[in-house]
């Protein structure tokens, strides 16, 4: 009787799969873990066969525009695009479909909660996990402007095509909403840059009003705690994000007054970090709006501000460029979760970085530098200006110039900053009191902080 029962079994199992199969309904579909992702890390999920039937779909009716000021013209984001293999023409059409896909949203969520963009059906090709998240990944690289894509999708195999789902965090008539939000504060940003400036000060007018607008949030480790934070419309609409929304947000802007910006990933201070590259002068260099807005007291900070990859990497560790992930025979056998990179300059000059541009050089502490502190400390201190960088040569030790400059007699800055303080009117003074100095001894480099009374 128990052989009976199980053979019977046998046959049923057997001829339920044969059915499946027969049918072509069977979605194969793999799922990945993911639970704790940053928004970076986009998680997969199960996608059925029946949804698209009855999903609809709403045309989103008010796009991002790409309107700048100033008569700057907006630089596109390709890397992503262009990072994907050449020879493999199937992401390339997946990344086309989602340029088309994500102005396609429904009204109403499914049952798991999200909003779907209509569906992507790749047809006669088989695009593996990591195929589709490298995709999602440089598409999100290239367009941080599409701030409603959710960081999860699904996909599943029918016959020989590869079916893709993507998600959206707002419903269509929420994305017209926000849009339009996003929009109006975007242009309140590009107002701010005033004609005629060079690449170098749109560069700091953007970072300035950016880090100026928008707050660090503590406590946020996952999209579970807002998914706004990690993009750019919380820091630029709402005014608060992570170092995925700062980079985000930096990256969009400066795109949209002419300066190429990539986003980079990689870890600072041991945990996830991001943060950018820009390209000045045919140059190009790390910037880190996320630690350049760590002040306790809400002030902007330079030291982050266009840094060689060597000063980056003292306290920096960049991901993997994707091109070395791929290619190769183990390439089919990569974490789909790792991280990486699409595009990884160079950055090995200074003529842009911050101390280089609006730093005083200082060689001797002899009456010449007497005269030449004095004017700087006068003109920053007309300005109401914040900072004095410093840059020092090789005459001395690092320490030597500290020294004479700051610990002992006749302690040069401040006999500097009484000259200037008695030339000064009431609304202009130094308190003498509340100096303070940031040293940079592997770069050589020294920042003074004014208060004024």
């Amino acid at each position: 009787m128990k052989k009976i029962v199980s053979n019977a079994l046998y046959v049923l199992f057997f001829g339920f799969t044969l059915t499946l199969v027969i049918a072509c309904v069977l979605l194969i579909v793999n799922i990945s873990n993911g639970e704790g992702q940053s928004y970076h890390d986009i998680e997969a999920v199960q996608i059925s066969g029946s949804a698209e039937e009855s999903a609809s779909y709403r045309a989103v009716t008010v796009k991002v525009h790409d309107n700048t000021t100033g008569g700057f013209l907006p630089i596109p984001n390709t890397y992503g695009y262009d990072a994907l293999q050449q020879d493999n023409d199937k992401q390339r059409f997946l990344y086309s479909q989602l340029m088309e896909s994500v102005y396609s949203v429904s009204d109403t969520p499914d049952e798991n909660g999200h909003y779907r963009l209509s569906r992507i059906r790749v047809r006669g090709r088989h695009l593996t996990e990591f195929d589709i998240r490298q995709v999602v990944n440089a598409f999100i690289s290239d367009h941080p402007e599409y701030f409603w894509i959710e960081n999860l999708f699904g996909y599943a195999y029918s016959d020989e095509d590869t079916i893709v789902e993507f998600y959206s965090v707002l419903s269509a008539s929420e994305c017209n909403r926000y849009i339009k939000r996003f929009n109006s504060h975007i242009d309140a940003i590009l107002q701010q840059v005033p004609d005629g400036l060079n690449e170098y000060q749109r560069e700091k007018q953007i970072h300035d009003v950016l880090l100026g607008q928008c707050t660090y949030k503590t406590g946020v480790t996952t999209t579970a705690d807002g998914w706004q934070y990690f993009t750019a419309y919380g820091a630029i609409v709402e005014g608060e994000a992570v170092c995925e929304g700062y980079a985000k947000s930096l990256q969009l802007l400066l795109s949209r007054v002419g300066i190429p910006c990539v986003m980079i990933r990689g870890d600072a201070g041991g945990v996830a970090h991001m943060w950018n590259a820009v390209e000045l002068g045919g140059e190009w260099y790390h910037v880190d709006p996320t630690w350049d807005d760590n002040d306790t007291e809400g002030n902007i900070s330079y030291e982050y501000f266009n840094l060689t990859s060597d000063a980056i990497g003292r306290n920096h560790t960049i991901c993997e460029n994707i091109a070395n992930l791929v290619g190769t025979e183990e390439s089919d056998r990569i974490d789909p979760l790792v991280r990486y990179n699409f595009y990884v300059p160079m950055c090995n000059q200074k003529a842009m970085n911050y101390y280089y541009v609006e730093g005083t050089l200082i060689q001797q502490c002899d009456a010449q530098t007497d005269e030449l502190l004095t004017q700087v400390i006068y003109d920053r201190a007309i300005a109401k200006e914040m900072y004095i960088p410093l840059r020092f040569g090789t005459q001395m030790p690092f320490s030597g110039y500290i020294n004479k400059l700051f610990n002992e007699s006749p302690y040069l800055f401040y006999i500097c900053l009484e000259n200037v303080n008695a030339r000064l009117d009431a609304q202009h003074k130094i308190d003498m009191g509340s100096v303070s100095i940031l040293k940079n001894e592997a770069d050589l480099t020294l920042r003074v902080r004014l208060k004024y009374l």
